[in-house]
Formats: C-alpha cells, sequence, structure tokens
C-alpha cells in the first residue's frame, strides 16, 4: 500500500517554486501599469529590461525584483548593482527613457547611504555609490566586480543614467498586488466574486501575447482596452452575443486531406468507421467557425482555450468511469467501452462559455474532435 506524501518531505534541488512566483509577480506588475496605460502608450516586455513603457509624456523602465518574506536591500546589495550595471551597459538603449525604476519588495535599513537617492541629484548619487565602493571587505560576494564595472565607463554616461534611476521598495507582494489590481476603478462594475476570474484572463493574454507571429511582446493600450472591455463584459451583461457563424454549411472542403488526421485514426482504432464523416464535418465546421468568430472578438481565443481544457477534463472523467467497468482482458469489451464513452461525448449537454455564446452542438462536438487532435485525448479506454 502506498504511503500518503508527507509534508516534510525533502525538497528536491529541481523545486523551481520560488522562482516561478517572481515571474507571476513580474506579470502582476505589467498587468499593474497595463491598466494605467495612457492613449498610444506601449508597453514592452523583456525587451530592454523588464517592463518599458514606451510613451512621449512620461516614458519609464523598470527592473522587477521580488524577495520571499521581509528583505533588507543593503547598499552592496546585487539587485541595485546589477540593475545599475545593465542600465549603464546599455546605455543607448536607455537614452529615451525619461525614468530608470527599480521596483523591488525590499526595503532599506534605517542607516543605508541610499536611503536618500530619490531625494538628491545626479552628482549626489554619484558620491554615494562612489562611497559604497570606496571600503574593501574580505568577503563582497561578487560586489566588487560589478562595482568596477560600473565605474568602467565614462563618468558622463553614470550621470546621465543615475540622473533617471528612481529606487521604488517596499512595493507590496504577490497576494497584496493582486489585491491592489482588483481595487483598480476599472473593475468597479464588475461583481467581487467575478473580479479574480477577470484578472487571471488578463493575466492568461498577457503570458499568451508573444505566442504569435511576429513573436512580439508588445501590449498597446487600445488593444489592452479592447480586450479588457470584452472581458468585463461577460460579468457586466447577462445577454449573450452571437459568436459563432449563423450558417458554416454541410459540406467540408477537401475531406480526403482529413482522413489521416490523428482524430480519425482514433476513431477507426475502435472499430468506429460509420462515425467517421459526420467527426469530420464537425471538425471542418469547428474550424470555419473559429477562424470566423476570432477574427472581430479578441477574447474568443482566450475563452476557446479555457474551452478546450473544460472538455478534456470532461472527457477524462468519462473515461475514468468506463475504465472501471472495462475488462482489460477482453478485445471486445474494450472496444464496447470505448465506443460508449465516444457516445456519451457526442452526447454531452452544450453549454454557452463565455464568450461562445450561444455554443452549438456542431461546435462543441468539433472542438471534442479537437481534444483528440491536438491535447492527446484517446478514445480507446485502455490508452492513458
Amino acid at each position: 500500500m502506498n504511503e500518503p506524501l508527507s509534508s516534510n518531505l525533502v525538497k528536491q534541488k529541481n523545486d523551481d517554486t520560488k522562482t516561478k512566483l517572481g515571474d507571476i509577480y513580474h506579470y502582476y506588475v505589467v498587468l499593474s501599469y497595463c491598466l494605467d496605460l495612457q492613449e498610444s502608450e506601449t508597453i514592452l516586455v523583456e525587451k530592454y529590461g523588464d517592463i518599458s513603457i514606451v510613451s512621449e509624456e512620461d516614458s519609464k523602465n523598470l527592473e522587477v525584483k521580488r524577495h520571499q518574506g521581509e528583505h533588507v536591500l543593503n547598499d552592496r546589495h546585487i539587485d541595485f548593482w546589477k540593475t545599475l550595471l545593465n542600465w549603464v551597459k546599455y546605455h543607448h538603449n536607455m537614452r529615451d527613457f525619461k525614468k530608470l525604476i527599480l521596483y523591488t519588495t525590499s526595503n532599506f535599513k534605517e542607516n543605508s547611504k541610499l536611503k536618500s537617492w530619490n531625494l538628491v541629484k545626479a552628482h549626489e548619487r554619484l558620491k554615494i555609490i562612489s562611497e559604497i565602493g570606496h571600503q574593501k571587505n574580505k568577503a563582497e560576494e561578487g560586489f566588487r566586480s560589478i562595482y568596477e564595472a560600473v565605474f568602467h565607463y565614462d563618468v558622463e554616461i553614470i550621470l546621465t543614467i543615475i540622473e533617471k534611476i528612481e529606487l521604488y521598495t517596499s512595493q507590496t507582494d504577490i497576494v497584496e498586488i493582486e489585491r491592489k489590481i482588483m481595487k483598480n476603478s476599472f473593475f468597479k462594475s464588475v461583481n467581487k466574486s467575478d473580479r479574480k476570474s477577470f484578472v487571471d484572463s488578463l493575466m492568461g493574454h498577457i503570458l499568451t501575447c508573444p505566442v504569435d507571429k511576429p513573436h512580439k511582446w508588445e501590449i498597446t493600450c487600445e488593444d489592452f482596452e479592447s480586450l479588457a472591455c470584452e472581458i468585463r463584459n461577460r460579468y457586466t451583461t447577462s445577454a449573450g452575443g452571437l459568436r459563432l457563424p449563423p450558417d458554416i454549411g454541410d459540406t467540408p472542403h477537401d475531406e480526403e486531406r482529413y482522413k489521416d488526421k490523428r482524430f480519425v485514426r482514433e476513431i477507426k482504432e475502435i472499430k468506429y468507421d460509420t462515425k467517421v464523416p459526420s467527426a469530420i464535418l464537425h471538425y471542418w465546421q469547428a474550424q470555419e467557425s473559429i477562424i470566423y468568430s476570432s477574427m472581430n472578438n479578441p477574447t474568443f481565443n482566450v475563452d476557446l482555450k479555457e474551452f478546450q481544457r473544460d472538455i478534456r477534463g470532461n472527457l477524462e472523467e468519462f473515461k475514468s468511469s468506463f475504465q472501471d467497468d472495462c475488462d482489460e482482458t477482453d478485445p471486445q469489451d474494450i472496444i464496447l467501452k470505448s465506443k460508449r464513452l465516444y457516445n456519451k461525448a457526442m452526447e454531452m449537454p452544450v453549454n454557452n462559455f463565455y464568450s461562445i455564446n450561444p455554443n452549438r452542438p456542431y461546435f462543441q462536438k468539433g472542438i471534442i474532435h479537437k481534444v483528440v487532435e491536438e491535447r492527446g485525448f484517446s478514445w480507446n479506454i485502455i490508452k492513458s
């Protein structure tokens, strides 16, 4: 008998949870700045640093640093010095930014030389960083090489950079920044119980921005507002809009090219060849609908991915119930149960799903075949 997992298991070396939390925090900061975008402004992610806001009035470049729990940004901490070195090293790219911001959850010690940074001018800042490195210690934890690399550059370049730097310390951590986002005035018309789902949808869009060609991680004010308003409409209006074409036709173009698709092979494997023509028709209709519906609905593709995940989850649950009653030593029983699984999936109630509203039977059946085609689901009851 397997023993239950214990809460005191040893942490694996490849457990990267804390790093991923830092990434998620970074994207929350991106979202918080998206909500404040002004007309004609654009956010660039991971191009000139963590976050860049391109703007005629208030252009800025941010480096985001998140630490678990209480953390002190001491005068020689690598977060500050590595960030400073990167900005100095790539000073040509920083030329058009009016502000260079170190955005961190860390805070200063009372006696920190950096504590007065935002209150003093460039020459005083130069004096501060010079004095920090004046004394050499026995253990400098990489500080000395970074310090010397910074001062390898011409002092005028350093002054140009440090004049723009602002230190945003003691920023809210991952849980609090999510709460802060949900308090933004943009969410006032959304029920509090729906705001988390709303934020998750916006975050999903931010994360998938660079997937499509030309693979640029750019978010314009206009695109973000369009997407955010579309998503908000899910939660502020009860009436759905027509998202699927009213008449898609019942004759697939070039039917032959579908016959080698995985979803067709899966049906043939369970000896259900009579279902192949309707499967091809529904798959083709769903594909045509996706092309039609995604062109004018920014949220459609986001919703479609979630819909496919839900469909896959339902299919796995159905399959599990049939597996419990299947005699895996009897090939005929395997085929029988596999066919019943297929039939149950095709009889699944057709429910609306966010902007897929109203949903239609042909579309849902087509999405089921897409899940088989693209997400590895098998009708064979004994296959995982």
